[in-house]
């Protein structure tokens, strides 16, 4: 299976993690490495109390660049991260 299906399965999927009130941690950022390892896509919801509209890009784009991971797509409070940067297909 291609990068593109694999990134059509995890957008149709549920989230891999969920970004609690705590935010962004150490022991967060370890988590998503261990998950960007075994799936190379994973998908992460945050929840209300941490995320708003205005946050949400400033967010996901920290986890990237902390996990040295790239920022595929955002929607709502789902973001998705990708070992390998790929071009997602509409």
């Amino acid at each position: 299976m291609g990068y593109n299906e694999d990134f059509k399965k995890v957008m149709l999927g549920e989230p891999h993690v969920i970004l609690g009130k705590k935010g962004i941690t150490e022991e967060y950022i370890n988590h998503i490495l261990k998950l960007l390892k075994r799936y190379k896509i994973i998908k992460i919801k945050a929840l209300k109390s941490v995320a708003n509209n205005s946050n949400i890009k400033t967010l996901a784009y920290e986890t990237s660049k902390l996990t040295n991971s790239y920022l595929l797509d955002v929607r709502g409070k789902i973001f998705v991260l990708s070992l390998y940067n790929i071009k997602k297909l509409n």
